[in-house]
């Protein structure tokens, strides 16, 4: 089976997620293909079995290149098998609202789309403040207490803080692969 997995970031972190995502999927005897929307292409969706779209989130909403993509192939996605996935910061300062984030980043996203897919996965992200600019360190502050609040949570600000949770990116890879 033919698998495209198109996704949409802005700090890199969401393509480690999609590459992994496809290292499993591999695994499972498929043959899968990334799509890094910041590049965009055209693209005969016909060919594949699956379609897995994901973006990272930033200033709350999903990347602009993923956003295009879901508009300009909402109707060919819509006839076919998709899942969906976002990596998510929020997640680091709102655990308990993971829910509502699923809503928010996921369930609405396709909504508003018209998609019906057949898995979501929402996972963490990886916080940098050495790749910000000074608007997103401004707005982080202003959102999240910026590094005071998150210095205690127990991370260092100084240094990359990576709190994607790779077995579960692993076993939502391995689960879309086996319902191809």
């Amino acid at each position: 089976m033919r698998v495209l997995i198109a996704y949409g970031t802005k700090w890199e972190s969401t393509t480690s997620v999609a590459k992994e995502l496809a290292s499993q999927i591999e695994k499972g005897g498929h043959e899968v293909q990334l799509m890094d929307l910041r590049k965009p292409r055209s693209e005969d969706l016909d060919s594949y079995d699956l379609v897995v779209v994901g973006s990272g989130i930033a200033y709350g909403s999903w990347s602009k290149g993923a956003l295009r993509f879901l508009e300009e192939h909402s109707k060919d996605l819509s006839k076919r098998r998709l899942a969906m996935f976002a990596c998510c910061g929020d997640i680091l300062f709102e655990p308990d609202k993971m829910e509502e984030l699923r809503q928010k980043y996921l369930v609405d996203v396709a909504a508003k789309f018209g998609l019906d897919p057949i898995s979501m996965g929402l996972f963490g992200g990886v916080l940098d403040f050495d790749r910000y600019s000074f608007l997103v360190k401004g707005i982080m502050n202003m959102k999240h207490a910026g590094k005071k609040d998150i210095m205690g949570r127990g991370v260092d600000p100084s240094k990359p803080y990576d709190f994607r949770d790779w077995e579960r990116i692993r076993r939502w890879g391995t689960e879309i692969g086996e319902v191809i």
